[in-house]
């Protein structure tokens, strides 16, 4: 690995860390936590997303230099492997929306915070969010893990890639630390066996916005439902008296 390109790695991990170090303090890391309360800082919530995305998206495109094209869309794959991705997939998605379930649920037995967002800011989020997860594997999962495999082995690259994923969550809670363990060796495996950098890009982004838009879709069903209750409540009071 040539000096200019582990400097480059270097230099963007320890920055990328220490700003996603800072707003998790901050409290402006997620949008929902693990408790189903909406972040209480959500432009910063997209700032932080977009200044990510530029961090590590231009990282790995200096790293890449000619090859982005042919990891990002290298067709050599196998029927066999394409079904294993797909059931993969459906996974992701059935653990998504049961994990979002059950965020909601303790949302609405602790009495969650009543912020309210816009749906211009929800599509906006979305955006943010699925550019940032684009940049992070292409960045983590595409030119270093590729990077790292050609120079070390896959065995080690494999190992230093989950080890610097767990790395970037180790304020996180416990649950999502020791999830990110299976979660990173397999769309490490995925990609060496696709040669490319999509199937990590599209499981990680199919998983967090199938988990985030569901909770809206959740949010937005209660608060209507409520809104509902009240006004039938305010109608039958009014009636009475």
């Amino acid at each position: 690995m040539e000096t200019t390109t582990l400097f480059l790695y270097a230099f963007s991990y320890i920055i990328f860390f220490a700003f996603n170090w800072k707003q998790i303090k901050k409290g402006s890391q997620r949008l929902i936590d693990e408790n189903g309360n909406f972040s209480s800082k959500p432009i910063q919530l997209i700032s932080n997303q977009i200044f990510e995305a530029i961090l590590l998206g231009i990282t790995a495109l200096i790293t890449l230099k000619n090859n982005v094209l042919q990891l990002l869309f290298n067709p050599e794959i196998t029927a066999n492997i394409i079904t294993l991705y797909l059931l993969t997939f459906i996974l992701i998605l059935f653990l998504a929306f049961k994990q979002s379930k059950n965020t909601f649920k303790k949302r609405k037995q602790s009495s969650g915070n009543a912020t309210q967002f816009s749906t211009l800011f929800f599509c906006s989020y979305f955006i943010s969010r699925a550019l940032f997860l684009f940049s992070y594997e292409l960045w983590l999962r595409g030119s270093f893990l590729f990077e790292t495999a050609h120079q070390f082995g896959i065995p080690i690259a494999i190992i230093t890639n989950v080890s610097i994923y767990v790395l970037l969550h180790l304020f996180n809670s416990k649950k999502e630390l020791l999830v990110c363990i299976p979660f990173g060796i397999m769309v490490c495996i995925f990609n060496l066996l696709f040669q490319a950098v999509w199937p990590a890009i599209i499981l990680h982004i199919s998983f967090s916005l199938a988990y985030e838009i569901n909770f809206y879709r959740l949010y937005v069903i209660d608060l209507k439902t409520t809104r509902h209750e009240n006004f039938n409540n305010r109608g039958y009071g009014t009636n009475r008296s």
